[in-house]
């Protein structure tokens, strides 16, 4: 696979030459153009394009580099098996259906965290189900799923979509970020948990090497093409960990899965099983089973997300029944702050057979706010400064007269913000807010700058004016300040900005109807365009938290971002010319279009010199980008298609079979 893309564009090197010639010419041998050497520039986005995998299993993008012993090592590395990759145009493209769990440690993520983003294209019911099944994997697992910090995490997922669709790595990939699409057909609560299934690190659980005790594979209902979908990895590749072959598991192929007809079975359990396959409803018990062996999580202790519970060490009641290691991960909404609380508490005052330890985040790296035993001072209360808290409990003896403790945390909204950025939430989003509630957050950034409100999600009880449920927004930090704005219904606002450094929001629901509520992320506004360290060429638009580059009509954007250059495409009556992919010799721009029409007097050709070349795709299917080159004589007659190109070698000469010829350039 060519590793030749990245976020902002694609590579391209490409520059020709071109030549008026007489039909009647005979021989003509056109200089070979310029020889100025470039350097070869190339790229790697293959993590977020995964349409462009080399080798796709169903919805699983199998790496180009794969373990040296795997299945898809040998199947990737086998030239005949390589018609069966897929092409980001989405040709073979179906909805997919994902638990045979990774054998290589090195894709597991490390502390069971799983850093997220989820791209700004996506609605606020997109968001809101991402979050219901990363949540729905918290509640029944040790897996966080948390949002990611560039200073913490260089290993993380974004939640996209391309043009696969459905799809996503197994486990972790360790090279940044990495995609998890989910396409227009694909945003259900069952399928995001499916695919989520392979982010933690489960393959399709049909692929176990000793799937044939189990199910039989029907291969001439298969679609043809699709029958790799069906292949067994080893032994290096999957690690059942032990456990029995899961019929019920989220991570199976349904029984028509790539058939040729509804009607045709693909998949079926041995005979004597009478049992449903690829369910999409919930997670089976042996899915949470094998992911907690997985990623070992602890015998006791769970995932909080309600707004305030009870905690308490394992047979507090009735007397210990240690050795334990116990972890609460408790969960806020954003803009929330955890209070913690002991009720009761009984461990050995030296520590030495138990202790209980606090940390202000999500897991152990997270700050201590402090390692407890003895008997504590019962209402003594402990606040997070950020919507996380960590709760670790462990006993070494199973005979000690001690009973361990109890306590009770709530999670509290609002309170003063004096941070660039940030996020902030209803309280239980994406579930339904609570009655009665009030929320006040104030927000205070650096002097001379502003406060910029933009809304991801927004649901709130609509009344004409807002009586009922209502998010109220002020200039200040008084609950008197000029108003901004007060906001309710199911349209997600434009975005709200303040005069002053400082601005007040404040969440208000009665004690009726309650609604999803909203999510939203404040940055510290400047004017980016008003000095010159922007370093646009010719405009710059002021955004929100940013700035963007614009050009003056008859030019477009460079693909870094800054300069301008002439419009790509027109029509050419010069008896010479030369002509270059957009930013060459840079990496070109991706989504880009660009046609020239070369014309001629009649009774003369157009010869085409290619003198640098280098697209992505191949020769054979030019899927990805491509030059496409047709010839005509006059506006009447079809275009007559001469050649299309791509990969890195240089095309041979194209003399046109008209007067006039057509370039398409398409990445």
């Amino acid at each position: 696979m060519r590793d030749r893309r990245t976020a902002q564009g694609a590579p391209l090197l490409l520059l020709l030459t071109t030549t008026l010639t007489t039909a009647v010419s005979g021989a003509f041998e056109p200089e070979r153009g310029s020889w100025t050497r470039f350097p070869r520039l190339v790229s790697s986005d293959l993590d977020m394009e995964p349409g462009k995998a080399e080798l796709f299993e169903g919805d699983i993008i199998v790496d180009r580099i794969p373990h040296p012993d795997s299945v898809a090592s040998r199947h990737l590395h086998n030239p005949s098996n390589r018609h069966r990759r897929k092409g980001v145009r989405g040709r073979h493209f179906r909805r997919r259906h994902g638990r045979a769990a990774t054998a290589r440690t090195d894709r597991l993520w490390p502390h069971a965290v799983i850093p997220y983003e989820i791209e700004a294209n996506f609605s606020g019911e997109h968001r809101a189900l991402f979050k219901q099944a990363m949540r729905y994997w918290e509640n029944e697992t040790c897996v966080q799923f948390v949002e990611r910090s560039p200073s913490q995490h260089p290993d993380y997922i974004v939640f996209t979509e391309r043009a696969c669709g459905c799809c996503s790595f197994v486990g972790r990939r360790g090279n940044g970020a990495q995609a998890i699409s989910i396409g227009k057909n694909c945003d259900k609560f069952g399928i995001v948990v499916h695919e989520l299934g392979h982010v933690v690190g489960f393959w399709h659980e049909h692929t176990r090497p000793d799937r044939d005790k189990h199910v039989q594979i029907i291969s001439r209902n298969i679609v043809a093409g699709q029958e790799y979908n069906f292949n067994k990895l080893t032994d290096e590749e999957v690690n059942s960990l032990g456990l029995n072959y899961d019929y019920e598991s989220i991570m199976h192929y349904a029984r028509n899965t790539f058939s040729r007809s509804l009607a045709l079975d693909t998949i079926l359990p041995v005979r004597g099983k009478v049992v449903e396959i690829g369910q999409r409803l919930r997670l089976s018990s042996g899915d949470i089973a094998q992911t907690n062996k997985l990623y070992k999580c602890p015998e006791c202790g769970r995932t909080c997300h309600e707004p305030s519970s009870q905690i308490q060490s394992p047979g507090f009641q009735y007397g210990k029944l240690g050795p334990h290691r116990c972890v609460w991960r408790i969960s806020a909404t954003q803009g929330e702050r955890i209070v913690f609380e002991f009720t009761a508490m009984d461990i050995d005052p030296s520590c030495n057979e138990g202790y209980l330890e606090i940390r202000d985040g999500y897991w152990s790296r997270s700050p201590l706010l402090g390692r407890f035993c003895g008997n504590r001072t019962l209402g003594e209360r402990f606040v997070s400064t950020g919507h996380r808290m960590l709760v670790i409990y462990h006993t070494t003896n199973a005979g000690s007269i001690y009973k361990g403790f109890q306590a009770k945390y709530e999670a509290l909204c609002g309170g003063l913000l004096e941070q660039s950025e940030g996020t902030l939430q209803s309280p239980n989003y994406p579930d339904e807010y609570l009655a009665d509630k009030e929320c006040v957050w104030k927000i205070a950034v650096s002097p001379g700058s502003q406060v910029a409100l933009t809304f991801q999600a927004f649901e709130v009880e609509y009344h004409d004016n807002c009586a009922y449920d209502f998010v109220e927004i002020r200039d200040g930090l008084e609950l008197h300040s000029p108003l901004l704005a007060r906001l309710c219904g199911y349209k997600i606002p434009e975005e709200v900005r303040s005069i002053s450094n400082k601005m007040l929001i404040r969440f208000f629901s009665d004690s009726s109807i309650r609604k999803m509520g909203f999510s939203a992320t404040f940055v510290t506004e400047i004017d980016e365009c008003s000095g010159f360290k922007h370093g646009c060429q010719q405009k710059c638009i002021n955004t929100v938290g940013s700035y963007r580059c614009e050009c003056d009509i008859g030019y477009e954007l460079h693909s870094d971002g800054k300069r301008c250059e002439d419009a790509c495409g027109g029509i050419l009556k010069g008896e010479k010319g030369t002509i270059t992919s957009p930013s060459f010799p840079d990496l070109y721009p991706s989504n880009k279009q660009c046609i020239w029409e070369i014309m001629a007097p009649p009774q003369f050709r157009i010869t085409l010199n290619f003198t640098h070349f280098d697209l992505e795709g191949t020769n054979q299917e030019c899927e990805y980008d491509s030059v496409d080159i047709r010839s005509r004589t006059t506006a009447e007659e079809e275009w007559k298609k001469q050649g299309t190109y791509c990969g890195s070698r240089l095309p041979a000469i194209v003399t046109s079979e008209g007067n006039v010829l057509r370039i398409e350039f398409t990445s």
